[in-house]
């Protein structure tokens, strides 16, 4: 390691030595040995040192999406009743929460729980924020694995996750009649089905968003950092320009040059010809679900991505949203009962009904021939990187794609991207 990284990294350790020393009383982090199951509450079934004394309230952010938050309130008033402390549920828009966080916590005026994407857990690790989540294996072992992972930092799980989303494929029944089993057959398949005069394709997705583009890349082993076997990222290994990601590309740049995608098409116009029934197949994640089985109804399907040129299976980016325990709480302990009542099977059941959201749990019981195509897709899908260099490959990416729309050579413009990104990571660090 070079002289300026150890001095660096010196100063860093020196730095949250003195955070830590300085933040929130961690005394009442729950024992190790508690589980989301426990039972032996003082004056319950009898004295059990390891639990605190139980708060009169608790606060907890909730996304303000009119059905999220009310199936949140649902939930919580079942965790009161059970253990006879006041939760106050605000709404609070999910893409603002990490913010204000930051700002209230400290002070002492924010909520003991927060509602955030994993991919925003890096940032708020690193700023002291978070109290570790401490579950047994057994209890963890009930959450998809994947959704594990994407809580984990360092180590240490910091969210109980309660929803998973991922891309997979919607087609229309009245313009095809069975998806193929692989994509070379798709692509033939979609440009039988395209006239792009009339504004009627067989499929579309999108190829300007590194996000949309994932499967492609992961499917053929391109990466964005290298993982070792505890799921710590190494971030001087990044492998979005491998010999793989360069056909991933090259592959989409086909799909521009074969008129099969448009060189400029965004979600809102993909939607739009969706649901108008003028396209085939389309590459979006649940969020869209409501839209469009209200506009195509029993002609909708949802399925796995088929199979690439490699023989291997799409690998879209895994999104988990979850519940975060701040720091500082009075009361982590409680606070962490809290988010793990909120994401057992039965109430991630409750969640799916109620919402759409695809459980992050297999036991929990839902029933839905849209939702089996998601989770069978999950499968093979890969966590978003939670870490905060990750904030430096999306403008990087989005240009390279953007290049190789304009079918520039896929290596240069992977090679150039990948480039930035580690002058980004430097600049940052």
């Amino acid at each position: 390691m070079k002289k300026a990284h150890l001095y660096l990294f010196s100063l860093l350790f020196s730095l949250i030595f003195i955070i830590v020393a300085c933040g929130p009383d961690d005394s009442e982090t729950f024992d190790e040995e508690v589980t989301g199951d426990t039972e032996t509450e003082e004056g319950e079934q009898g004295e059990d040192a390891s639990v605190p004394e139980k708060p009169e309230t608790l606060e907890i952010w909730a996304n303000d999406d009119e059905y999220q938050y009310a199936a949140v309130e649902h939930l919580v008033s079942q965790f009161e009743e059970e253990h006879g402390i006041d939760v106050t549920v605000t709404p609070y828009l999910m893409a603002d929460q990490d913010e204000a966080f930051a700002l209230d916590a400290p002070g002492g005026i924010g909520p003991d729980v927060i509602f955030q994407p994993h991919d925003r857990l890096g940032n708020l690790v690193t700023q002291g924020l978070l109290a570790p989540i401490e579950i047994d294996e057994e209890v963890l072992g009930e959450y998809t694995e994947d959704a594990v992972t994407a809580f984990t930092f360092d180590g240490e799980v910091y969210g109980a996750p309660l929803v998973m989303e991922n891309t997979a494929l919607y087609y229309n029944k009245d313009l095809v009649d069975e998806v193929p089993e692989t994509m070379d057959e798709l692509y033939d398949l979609a440009e039988q089905l395209t006239d792009a005069s009339n504004d009627e394709y067989g499929f579309l997705f999108e190829a300007l968003n590194f996000y949309h583009i994932y499967p492609w890349l992961g499917g053929y082993n391109g990466y964005v950092f290298e993982q070792d076997e505890d799921g710590n990222y190494d971030i001087d290994d990044i492998g979005l320009n491998n010999e793989g990601a360069v056909q991933a590309y090259s592959e989409i740049q086909s799909l521009f040059d074969r008129g099969i995608l448009p060189r400029s098409v965004d979600e809102d116009v993909i939607n739009g010809l969706f649901t108008d029934g003028k396209v085939g197949m389309v590459v979006s994640g649940p969020w869209a679900l409501a839209s469009f089985s209200d506009a195509l109804g029993d002609s909708l399907g949802v399925v796995p991505m088929p199979a690439l040129s490699n023989g291997e299976q799409p690998t879209p980016f895994a999104g988990v949203k979850g519940w975060l325990v701040s720091n500082y709480s009075d009361s982590t302990y409680w606070a962490s009962q809290l988010a793990l009542h909120l994401t057992t099977a039965d109430s991630q059941a409750y969640y799916y009904e109620e919402t759409g959201e695809i459980p992050a749990r297999p036991d929990a019981d839902i029933d839905s021939p849209y939702a089996e195509g998601f989770l069978e897709q999950s499968q093979t899908a890969i966590p978003m990187p939670n870490i905060p260099e990750m904030d430096q490959v999306w403008d990087a990416m989005e240009d390279s794609l953007q290049y190789n729309a304009d079918g520039d050579e896929p290596e240069e413009v992977l090679n150039e991207a990948v480039e930035e990104i580690h002058e980004f990571i430097h600049m940052m660090q």
